[in-house]
C-alpha cells in the first residue's frame, strides 16, 4: 500500500509541476544559424591545410630541440650504433632504412607488411599519428602534433649514422634548381 501512496504521489507531483512550469515549444530558434552556405558546398570545395612540407619544416629544424624531444622517445628506443633493442627497435641508422628491419626486434604484423623505407615523408607521418600512419602497429605512443617538433626529432634520428642521408629539398627549391640547369645546358649548346 506505501508503495502504491509513494508512486501516486510522485505522479501527482510531476503532473503538477507540468502545470506551474509549462513551456510553450519553440517557434523558431533563439539565435538562427545560416547553413545555407555550408549545405551547398561539397567535398571537392573544401581545402585542407596540411601545413608546410616535411621538406619545409627541415629547413628550420634544431638538433638542439630534436634531443630535448627525443627524451619522450628515449624510454622505448635506444639510439646507439649497434644498441639492443627496448620495448621499441634501436634507431641507429634510421632515416633511410627500410621498415622492419632492426635486428633483434619482433614487429608487429602491420610492421612487418609495409612496404619502403622511412624517408622523411613516412617518418613524419608516422611521427605525427602513428596509429593512423600504419594502422595496427604497437607502438601506443600518441605522436607529434608540431610539425616542428617532428622536423626536429627526425633532424636529431638524421645524426644517428656515420652517412646521415641527404636532407629532403624543397619542391619550389627543386624546380628552381631543374629550371637552371635547363637554361645552363641550353645555352651551353
Amino acid at each position: 500500500m506505501g508503495v502504491i501512496m509513494f508512486l501516486l504521489l510522485v505522479i501527482g507531483a510531476s503532473n503538477f509541476s507540468e502545470v506551474i512550469f509549462h513551456q510553450d515549444a519553440l517557434v523558431a530558434n533563439a539565435y538562427p544559424i545560416d547553413t545555407s552556405s555550408i549545405a551547398s558546398a561539397s567535398v571537392a570545395d573544401v581545402v585542407v591545410d596540411m601545413g608546410p612540407s616535411i621538406a619545409e619544416l627541415m629547413q628550420t629544424a634544431s638538433l638542439d630541440k630534436g634531443a630535448s624531444v627525443f627524451r619522450k622517445c628515449a624510454a622505448c628506443h635506444t639510439k646507439d650504433n649497434g644498441g639492443s633493442a627496448k620495448i621499441g627497435p634501436n634507431l641507429w641508422n634510421v632515416v633511410g632504412k627500410d621498415v622492419a628491419t632492426s635486428e633483434g626486434f619482433g614487429y608487429s604484423e602491420a610492421m612487418l607488411g609495409q612496404e619502403g623505407n622511412w624517408d622523411y615523408e613516412l617518418l613524419n607521418k608516422y611521427l605525427t599519428k602513428p596509429k593512423d600512419a600504419i594502422p595496427g602497429n604497437k607502438m601506443v605512443f600518441v605522436g607529434l602534433k608540431k610539425g616542428s617538433d617532428r622536423a626536429s626529432v627526425i633532424m636529431y634520428l638524421r645524426s644517428f649514422s656515420d652517412t646521415p642521408a641527404a636532407l629532403p629539398i624543397v619542391a619550389s627549391t627543386e624546380a628552381s634548381l631543374e629550371a637552371t640547369a635547363e637554361t645552363t645546358s641550353s645555352e651551353s649548346m
